[in-house]
């Protein structure tokens, strides 16, 4: 079996495969198996500088280029076509820029500037279909299509997978990376042909013979793929399907009930996973910190009922103003790693004093914090020190934890007719705000259940 190599260089020399330069007159037709790397077949045209992070191709070289690209993808069309097989070994795009051959000039005279116009020309538009890969490296795979494993178990320990592909068929993929969906592995039928993605070999440790032998016999069982996946398919022409077999039309109107059934499970498990992402949000409440716990808290305080005067998530100012009919407080809310202090006690006074200033109303102050918020809730210790109580009474600040406010939101849920008194209460809270400190009244310990 005669190999040839497109941007593709082997570990070790192998006397029946053969380097063609991208750019040569050279034809593929006359191998019988292709292996390509995509990252290096425009390696042998010049670039002098860099145009948004690219090569950019010399005038001189941009028309080969474009014109070999075309060639060769011509080429390669056929012969999957003719029967044969192309193996990618590496499906990581190359981008080049290349002249386009169009240039516009801008002023007159001596102050005349040509700016010669540009176009991204990419490697992966040399294959006869669309691909979309991701540069990822590692070693640990798993095969998913049964006909291969026998065949290509072997390599096991020593694939080594430098691009992951997506947007694939599931009855098309053969490797993914252990324990993921994320395929390495896959192929497409083009005509008679295969157009194979896979990983490449990596050998540590190994001696030179045994490594040399395997790395063989990986791409001529990679190339003999063809038969193997082929077996038991059909290849019908088209106007079979203008007839019908006995039972045919039922199975099908019974297949099509089915992906109906299936397409409307599909929407059913979304909005679910959408109500379930939802609600695993609001455990922002008790790990969360800056704008994202502020966020949270808004939600919680307008569910309780609390109209929301002012917030900004973008704003440089970090109070919040609720109001409850005539009721206005000032909420600063924190998520710290260790207790509450003083400071935030004097941040609420600052935010009481400005309202009070702007609009000659004096507002209840809010404190609410998530301490601890780095530590499982079984270990927080206490949230309010005592050093800070005295000042916030005097200041008549209402020192409320965020585990607190979700009990409150989810209690009044059920008694929604005691929501005036709860808000009294929190208006009218000098200090420490009693109740709902259980974080397990809504909240469960799996460890819990599972015993």
């Amino acid at each position: 079996m005669k190999f040839g190599l497109l941007g593709y260089y082997p570990e070790y020399d192998h006397n029946d495969m053969e380097t063609i330069d991208f750019s040569d007159d050279k034809t593929i037709l006359e191998y019988d198996v292709l292996l390509v790397d995509l990252q290096n077949i425009f390696q042998e045209y010049a670039s002098n500088i860099e145009f948004n992070g690219f090569p950019r191709i010399t005038d001189h070289d941009s028309p080969r280029l474009k014109k070999d690209l075309a060639r060769r993808k011509n080429e390669m069309k056929e012969f999957l076509e003719s029967g044969k097989n192309i193996i990618v070994i590496n499906g990581n795009d190359e981008c080049v820029y290349c002249y386009s051959g169009k240039k516009t000039v801008s002023g007159t005279g001596r102050n005349a500037q040509t700016t010669y116009l540009v176009e991204d020309v990419h490697s992966n538009s040399l294959l006869p279909v669309a691909i979309s890969s991701l540069n990822l490296t590692g070693k640990s795979v798993a095969f998913t299509n049964k006909k291969i494993i026998e065949i290509l178990k072997k390599y096991i320990d020593y694939i080594e997978y430098r691009t992951t592909y997506e947007n694939v068929k599931d009855k098309n993929i053969l490797m993914t990376i252990k324990g993921t969906k994320k395929v390495v592995s896959y192929y497409e039928k083009i005509g008679k042909g295969l157009l194979i993605f896979a990983p490449d070999l990596a050998f540590d440790k190994v001696d030179y013979k045994k490594a040399c032998t395997l790395e063989k016999k990986y791409y001529n069982d990679l190339a003999k793929l063809n038969t193997v996946i082929s077996q038991n398919e059909i290849d019908l022409p088209l106007y079979s399907k203008k007839y019908l077999l006995r039972n045919e039309e039922l199975m099908i109107k019974d297949i099509k009930q089915s992906k109906d059934k299936l397409s409307k499970l599909m929407i059913d498990i979304e909005k679910k996973e959408k109500k379930l992402y939802d609600l695993q949000k609001q455990k922002i409440m008790f790990t969360g910190t800056g704008t994202s716990l502020e966020i949270n808290s808004v939600e919680n305080f307008k569910e309780i009922g609390f109209s929301i005067i002012k917030y900004d998530p973008n704003s440089v100012d970090e109070d919040i103003v609720i109001k409850y009919k005539e009721k206005i407080a000032v909420v600063e809310v924190k998520g710290v790693s260790g207790s509450a202090t003083e400071k935030h006690t004097s941040q609420i006074v600052k935010w009481k004093s400005e309202y009070h200033i702007e609009n000659d109303i004096l507002p209840k102050g809010i404190l609410l914090v998530n301490a601890f918020n780095e530590q499982e809730l079984e270990k927080r210790q206490k949230y309010f020190p005592n050093q800070m109580l005295k000042y916030a009474t005097h200041q008549e600040i209402c020192l409320l934890t965020t585990i607190q406010l979700y009990n409150i939101k989810e209690y009044l849920k059920n008694n929604p007719n005691e929501k005036e008194k709860m808000v009294n209460e929190i208006f009218k809270t000098n200090g420490i705000y009693k109740g709902f400190e259980d974080w397990k009244l809504n909240i469960k310990n799996r460890t819990d259940l599972e015993d």
